[in-house]
């Protein structure tokens, strides 16, 4: 642990998060699951044959059959802090073993160096405390000629609902999401080669604004800041945060969430 920079998020928080949200989290992973196809559509591009992969941050394991597919002859494994999201996968994947399935974080991975040919996360890195030790930590499992394949968010995400919330207090209530040039710079630092870099807006929008905080709190991604305000959303507070939102993100009668998609590959040497 970095002891001048202590954990910004609380693991046990996350971990109960998205450990409650299994079995809601397909029904409200519209977004997710769109950008998990548009990570998998990314490989086709790509010239790789890949023995061996790992699905960091796999959730239910919607990403498990869109890998099997496009590599058949692979042994795929799936990584995830939330037991239960494992568990979740599993009984929807037969195919899948208990030694495939491994409940861990992703910042300290128990896998031997030079494990995977293909190192697969889609939206799970915003959750790290250390982006570039955890990338490291990618680095430290995948083989040398490896692809390091990911997707996660930018500081575009949930904007307007961060502004909200600055008009009403000043505590944490929205996550802290970095900036592209800084993930290209961490796989970098990580040992990666040739990275690329980009990213995409993505709006999602809801006719009520319970809807859009069911959404979160259905998928787990509930404010995990340590620093972060504790207590229940009082009727009251949740009225004053809706006006809020209708000032920073109400479009045409819908409740706007925006999202910024951060994508990225590069490889092992």
């Amino acid at each position: 642990m970095d002891l001048l920079n202590p954990p910004r998020l609380d693991k046990r928080s996350i971990k109960k998060f998205f450990n409650r949200a299994a079995k809601s989290y397909d029904n409200a992973a519209i977004l997710q699951e769109e950008v998990l196809t548009r990570l998998l559509q990314r490989l086709q591009y790509i010239r790789h044959r890949p023995e061996t992969i790992i699905d960091i941050g796999c959730g239910t394991g919607k990403g498990i059959p869109g890998l099997q597919k496009r590599y058949p002859r692979a042994r795929v494994y799936a990584a995830d802090i939330a037991l239960e999201m494992l568990l979740y996968a599993r009984s929807r994947y037969r195919p899948l073993t208990r030694k495939r399935l491994i409940a861990a974080d992703m910042e300290r991975l128990p896998f031997a160096p030079r494990s995977f040919d293909l190192v697969f996360s889609s939206l799970a890195l915003q959750w790290a405390n250390d982006l570039r030790a955890t990338l490291a930590e990618f680095a430290r499992i995948a083989k040398p000629g490896s692809l390091l394949m990911f997707a996660s968010f930018g500081p575009g995400t949930l904007q307007e609902l961060a502004a909200s919330w600055e008009d009403l207090d000043r505590h944490p209530h929205v996550h802290q999401f970095v900036d592209m040039h800084d993930v290209g710079d961490a796989m970098l630092a990580a040992g990666f080669t040739n990275p690329v870099v980009d990213a995409e807006r993505i709006r999602m929008e809801y006719g009520e604004f319970r809807m859009l905080l069911g959404d979160l709190k259905n998928i787990g991604a509930t404010n995990a800041e340590v620093s972060r305000r504790r207590g229940l959303m009082t009727p009251a507070k949740l009225r004053s945060l809706e006006a809020r939102y209708r000032e920073h993100g109400f479009e045409d009668g819908k409740f706007v969430a925006s999202y910024e998609v951060v994508y990225g590959h590069a490889w092992l040497e």
